[in-house]
């Protein structure tokens, strides 16, 4: 089972943290979040939509486009986003940024509180409403939300919002809290003129408009027409024949959306190669995110060349769009049709547990290189919880379990309780499918552990409790090590707490689990330490740490480090305070995790310096100031400024 403990928060410059948060939403240099989603190709016919709704955006006020999936509500808000912000820079009337989140995928609107919570703040243990409400209080920012017919809560999102401006974008009129803007069918000269673009026909005007009108004036089938098409160098008035001879439905409710969308993707998907058809169902199976070319090379014998020539094919045909290395599926409906239309393509099942193999390979290697490789694997979140509930739809119980034990650590190191919680869940479900009780109760361990953290404590023990009668009726005396006593001391039961732990140390002694043993009495040590008790919490600390660097656990030495280290600090015993901290820069960089070895680095030279050796103070510091210059740590400059006091100290001495 995973490590599960805690330790000191500590102070200065945060030498207990537990994890590192890698933020990749984009932000101006001062900080302020800039979420821009890609700028449509063309949109024409908008003119007064866009005119409108740049009118009507202002702070305190929400505003809603709406109408049938594909009429281009998506594009018209991206527009809007690059109107407000043409130059890179936090728009006039929304000096706080513009924050962009989709809901396609992602209904669980905590998802949706965690993006805008991670928007502004890297580290953050409260991603709730609450927190999010208390964050954008005199906030003025614009606040996009994409796809809000999916959202499962929309109303408790836009309760959190303040004095935010709200775009929102859905299929539904009830999700139109203040503005509404019906967005319709483009008109028959902007839809020959977008036709026209897509396409890049020489057809007569009667021709295309005739095609326009069969196709409805929809614009996401005029994009799917047009690039097929201009793909294929079929005659406009051949495509039209084929039109007048299928049942292309009005458009209204999402089944004639979806039919409609199908019924032209599959004359594209038949003028293909395999490789293209493949990519499509790749895509299909993982988010509708940017994507990497990688997991399809994984599926083409690893021959990158026939992955990028496949997607590029896709292109071509206005399925994906290039996003830099990356490429995404161009909307929402497209994606629908790739996961589920495509089982006529190819063998789904199949690829799903390839793409499985590929991304549990993907998620070991990565988190076993330790803290720094995060920010990869920030990437392939979204894809990866994507891939794991399709994989439950197909029972494939052996991948969804595999995928949830390799995403388990990356995902609570990083804090996304939500995820975590999750994939746990769907772990469980799969687990119980094989009666793997052994995984059954290390997931149950993990849920319960997961609403410790998050505060919730009576949902921790419901799930701590199935935990223990499965533990009891099997007599599973193995990988136990025991922080659920987090929730008893939220209601002051210590003494129950340390019962637990007890329990579970004699089974972990009896056994023989070393890493289970050092794992409790770091634990138990953590009680003590809450309460005071200090010589007894470093009593099991100084018992733990032999243990875990005898079973080379090198991220529980860390935590015990930290917390001994916490202690020394506490009573003002710098000598031991040093002692331990030049133990813990050994195991920081034994884990190769720089920005934890300059926050030690530091820490040792602040210690020389009020001890009054400044020749090792310089030493130390420059040390974290060379790693923090190499990463961007946000401390660099206060670090600088204290070398240049010690050297200054140093002549002046």
């Amino acid at each position: 089972m995973p490590d599960q403990h805690q330790h000191h928060t500590g102070t200065g410059d945060n030498v207990g943290r537990d994890k590192i948060i890698h933020n990749h939403y984009p932000r101006t240099p001062q900080g302020i979040p800039l979420q821009r989603p890609r700028q449509p190709d063309h949109l024409v016919g908008r003119e007064e939509l866009l005119k409108e709704v740049l009118a009507a955006l202002q702070p305190g006020k929400a505003v809603t486009f709406c109408g049938p999936g594909g009429i281009g509500k998506t594009a018209l808000a991206s527009r809007a986003a690059w109107e407000l912000s043409p130059d890179g820079r936090p728009p006039a009337r929304f000096p706080d940024g513009l924050i962009f989140y989709s809901f396609y995928g992602r209904k669980d609107v905590g998802l949706a509180f965690d993006h805008l919570i991670r928007s502004y703040v890297d580290d953050s243990q409260d991603n709730g409403p609450e927190a999010v409400r208390q964050l954008l209080a005199g906030k003025q920012a614009l606040i996009i939300l994409d796809g809000a017919e999916e959202a499962d809560d929309l109303p408790a999102v836009l309760r959190c919002c303040g004095g935010c401006g709200v775009l929102i974008t859905s299929r539904k009129r009830s999700d139109a809290p203040g503005s509404l803007l019906e967005v319709k069918r483009l008109d028959e000269l902007p839809a020959a003129e977008a036709f026209r673009l897509y396409s890049n026909t020489t057809a007569d005007e009667a021709t295309v408009h005739a095609v326009c009108e069969q196709l409805g004036g929809w614009p996401l089938a005029l994009r799917i027409a047009g690039h097929y098409l201009r793909s294929t160098g079929e005659s406009t008035a051949e495509y039209l024949r084929w039109l007048e001879q299928e049942p292309f439905k009005e458009l209204g409710d999402g089944h004639h959306q979806q039919e409609n969308a199908a019924l032209l993707l599959r004359r594209s998907t038949k003028q293909m190669g395999n490789d293209a058809r493949l990519a499509l169902g790749v895509a299909g199976c993982l988010a509708f995110a940017p994507i990497a070319r990688e997991p399809l090379a994984a599926l083409l014998e690893d021959d990158e060349r026939r992955a990028r020539k496949s997607m590029n094919e896709l292109v071509n045909y206005g399925l994906l769009e290039r996003k830099g290395e990356r490429w995404q599926i161009s909307h929402a409906l497209i994606h629908t049709y790739a996961r589920y239309a495509c089982t006529e393509l190819i063998l789904i099942k199949d690829v799903q547990k390839r793409l499985a193999g590929y991304y549990i390979d993907f998620y070991r290697i990565q988190s076993e290189a330790g803290l720094e490789s995060y920010a990869r694997l920030d990437t392939e979140r979204a894809h990866c919880l994507w891939l794991i509930e399709t994989c439950l739809h197909s029972e494939l119980w052996q991948e969804v379990e595999d995928l949830a034990r390799a995403m388990q650590d990356y995902l609570y190191q990083q804090g996304y309780w939500i995820e975590v919680e999750t994939i746990m869940r769907m772990a469980v479900t799969a687990a119980l499918q094989v009666d793997d009780q052994k995984n059954v109760m290390m997931f149950l361990y993990r849920l319960a552990f997961i609403y410790r953290r998050r505060g919730e404590d009576d949902q921790a023990l419901r799930w701590y409790r199935k935990f223990m009668k499965i533990w009891s009726e099997v007599e599973h005396k193995k990988d136990i090590d025991n922080s659920m006593g987090g929730s008893y001391r939220q209601q002051s039961k210590r003494e129950e707490e340390l019962r637990y732990l007890e329990q579970n140390l004699t089974i972990c002694r009896n056994n023989g689990d070393r890493q289970g043993e050092g794992t409790i009495l770091n634990n138990i040590g953590m009680i003590y330490d809450d309460q005071g008790s200090y010589s007894a919490a470093l009593h099991y600390y100084e018992q733990s740490l032999p243990i875990t660097q005898e079973v080379e656990n090198k991220r529980m030495q860390w935590v015990t480090l930290n917390n001994i280290i916490q202690i020394h600090r506490a009573q003002g015993n710098l000598p031991k305070t040093l002692e331990y901290l030049q133990r813990l820069l050994t195991v920081c960089r034994k884990l190769d995790c720089q920005t934890e070895r300059a926050v030690t680095a530091w820490n040792i030279g602040s210690i020389y310096k009020s001890l009054a050796n400044l020749t090792k103070a310089e030493e130390y510091i420059s040390q974290a100031v060379q790693i923090a210059e190499q990463t961007g740590h946000p401390s660099l400059e206060k670090w600088c400024d204290g070398l240049k006091q010690v050297r200054a100290t140093r002549r002046g001495a």
